[in-house]
């Protein structure tokens, strides 16, 4: 109904109002799960305790989008590290000399780290208080996989108003939704392993958010022949995390 209501109004993917109307929507289910959990007595930790697996949580996204970009060049023509600079604000690609332009890209993924633990946290924090925090407490009675199933199912449900207007697949509205799915059922079990290994729904937060930062790097890089076999939310990406699920099986 929020997205509804956005739409009516001419909101639409890509203007102005659509970033701040992005941070509202992903804090709707965070404020259900508040709620729920309130009524419910159920616990949502919360604690600023960092271990390895947020850093895990933090470098993972990295990764999983860099390895994507090669694994995209069957389906799309390398278009250079130049890109990055034409799609930068002008005033950032001026700030790096021509004779450091080898440096953009490693400025472009600190940028994409900072971001991911700060400002793209707390909007992602949003979604996991309800995907890996409320509704995690209550499914994981039925184990790992089970629950990962279905909250990875719910979540990329939740996307498919905005899939269905242009979000993340413009040219493949209706084929994004069920490709979205598929890449929320792949990536709910790192988010879920870190939840738990981290002790708190920051940690996948910070890996949500990371991954919200970086995850362009890859339609910037390789010609988009395909909204869906391009980048870390296209075939590569899923590819890569069905073998990490497949690492992580032998340990969960």
């Amino acid at each position: 109904m929020a997205f509804l209501a956005f739409y009516l109004q001419g909101g639409r993917v890509g203007s102005p109002a659509y970033l701040a109307f992005g941070f509202f929507y992903m804090w709707i289910p965070g404020l259900v799960a508040l709620s729920f959990a309130r009524k419910e007595g159920v616990r949502l930790p919360l604690a600023l305790r960092p271990n390895r697996y947020w850093l895990f949580a933090w470098l993972f996204p990295v990764a999983l989008t860099l390895l994507s970009i090669p694994l995209s060049l069957p389906f799309g023509a390398w278009k250079g590290w130049e890109a990055l600079r034409q799609t930068a604000p002008q005033e950032a690609a001026q700030a790096i000399p021509e004779t450091l332009s080898a440096l953009f890209p490693l400025v472009l993924i600190l940028s994409a780290l900072v971001a991911g633990a700060t400002v793209n946290l707390l909007a992602a924090l949003g979604e996991e208080l309800l995907w890996r925090g409320y509704l995690w407490e209550k499914l994981k009675v039925r184990g790992f996989w089970p629950a990962s199933l279905e909250i990875g199912f719910w979540w990329g449900l939740w996307h498919a108003p905005l899939i269905l207007t242009g979000h993340n697949y413009p040219r493949e509205p209706l084929l994004g939704v069920p490709i979205m799915i598929l890449f929320t059922l792949a990536l709910t079990p790192a988010l879920l392993w870190v939840r738990e290994k981290g002790g708190s729904i920051l940690a996948p937060a910070l890996l949500h958010g990371t991954l919200n930062a970086i995850a362009g790097l890859s339609l910037i890089l390789v010609e988009r022949t395909h909204d869906l076999l391009i980048g870390v939310v296209g075939l590569p990406g899923l590819f890569l995390l069905s073998l990490f699920n497949l690492w992580l099986r032998r340990r969960v």
